[in-house]
């Protein structure tokens, strides 16, 4: 296909227009998803202990409200057979098993933090979940209940 000098200008000249918008185009896409990602971060990269400077909401609902609070830490627990079964445990081992399980510690770390042997700490939780799991298979007595809610 032939061209006429200005035909042939007008083309190039259409040509370079074209480019230069898909090349700002480009540019503003690639500025527009760098300024997103200094803006936005991924939950898991952040470091520890920044998202407890609220950072986030936690929807508290009363119906749902069983928790359990010691020195260290506080659970929040949906089942109520287990959050009644947890009650019915000893102060100690309680506070074993909320660290073991809610807190993901080690014998090692709870035997520190409570001042217990690691083997002690080993006992009094697989006792105490012996023990849980008793009450969850047969349920809790109604006078029980009443016990701990005193």
């Amino acid at each position: 296909m032939n061209l006429l000098p200005s035909e042939n200008s007008l083309h190039m000249r259409f040509d370079a227009f074209c480019k230069k918008v898909l090349t700002y185009i480009n540019y503003k896409l690639l500025r527009g998803e760098q300024k997103r990602r200094e803006k936005e971060c991924v939950f898991s990269d952040l470091e520890e202990g920044v998202l407890e400077q609220n950072h986030y909401t936690y929807d508290d609902y009363p119906a749902l409200a069983l928790w359990i609070k010691l020195k260290h830490i506080k659970v929040f627990i949906e089942n109520e057979m287990l959050y009644h079964a947890l009650l019915l445990l000893p102060e100690k081992r309680l506070e074993i098993i909320i660290l073991s399980f809610f807190g993901d510690m080690t014998d090692k770390k709870i035997g520190e933090i409570i001042l217990m042997p690691k083997s002690t700490v080993q006992y009094n939780r697989n006792a105490a979940l012996r023990h849980m799991k008793k009450i969850m298979e047969v349920g809790i007595p109604s006078d029980e209940k009443q016990k701990n809610a005193e």
